[in-house]
């Protein structure tokens, strides 16, 4: 499984029983109805260790892990979602990604934090990990500040989309492309050029800077308006994080959409500084373009 074409048509949602993983349940279910998806409802459970029996290991209990996401399941069709529940033994990173692949599913949602009601944590440093090893995109959704729905009135009207004039950072546009179309959205394209304190000639030199910085991002924004899309640009001067974070929180209802770095020498791929930040710190949906090839 690759990103260059992401299937919408399928979206894993990994589930362990906690307030801020059921937080994004409607969120979710929004999008996939919105996308025309089925979900795929994911619960993982902890192979016991093995010097110590399993009625005492403290892992979750599978007729509760079933009986709790059987419930979800219900309430999604309901709404006419087409849902499939997977529950499986192991570890929860691995099992994640092994059955966003064995699913085909092209979008993995997790939440950004939680503790869970009926077994491990599988957010947290479990949603890190994911982020940086799948080779399907990531939404990242964070829960409000009292661990409710980020997004309870509505999906995506906007999306946020960050570029630098890099080839890694152009790799979202596909997705971009993708998500534009089929949800019918705005796109804002954003660039930021910082100011840095003169130093003779350098004022002239940063001043030209952001007047490419500009030609680059009106260029994008004419190759999607070809395409049949509406895009617009900004191009300010605070830091990469901070000027998508201000277009976000000025935008209606934004989701981000970020490339990362590349490969790093561990068999894994880094989110960038940027883009790290971002997650981490977003009030708002983000999603995570992981690099092109990764299988």
């Amino acid at each position: 499984m690759t990103n260059s074409h992401a299937n919408l048509d399928r979206i894993l949602l990994p589930l362990d029983g906690s307030e801020a993983a059921a937080s994004i349940v409607p969120y979710v279910e929004r999008l996939a109805s919105m996308l025309g998806a089925d979900i795929n409802l994911l619960g993982v459970i902890p192979s016991p260790p093995a010097d110590l029996p399993n009625d005492i290991s403290g892992g979750a209990d599978a007729g509760v892990v079933t009986q709790y996401l059987e419930g979800i399941k219900r309430g999604l069709e309901d709404n006419e979602i087409s849902v499939d529940v997977d529950i499986q033994e192991g570890q929860a990173t691995a099992e994640i990604l092994a059955c966003a692949e064995g699913r085909q599913c092209g979008l993995i949602a997790l939440a950004t934090r939680g503790r869970s009601a009926v077994g491990p944590n599988l957010l947290g440093i479990t949603t890190d990990r994911v982020i940086r090893s799948s080779p399907a995109p990531v939404l990242v959704i964070p829960p409000d500040e009292d661990g409710g729905a980020v997004s309870p009135k509505g999906t995506a009207k906007t999306i946020i989309v960050g570029l630098d004039g890099s080839e890694t950072a152009a790799t979202s546009l596909g997705a971009v492309r993708q998500v534009a179309r089929k949800l019918d959205l705005e796109i804002i394209l954003v660039r930021a050029t910082p100011p840095v304190d003169p130093l003779g000639g350098a004022a002239t030199y940063f001043d030209s800077v952001s007047h490419h910085a500009e030609l680059y991002v009106k260029r994008v924004a004419d190759q999607l308006a070809a395409d049949g899309l509406s895009a617009r640009t900004v191009v300010g001067p605070l830091s990469a994080q901070e000027q998508l974070l201000q277009v976000a929180d000025e935008a209606e209802e934004p989701l981000l959409i970020l490339s990362t770095r590349g490969w790093s020498n561990r068999a894994d791929w880094q989110l960038g500084s940027v883009t790290d930040r971002v997650v981490r710190t977003a009030r708002h949906p983000v999603l995570i373009i992981p690099p092109a090839g990764r299988s």
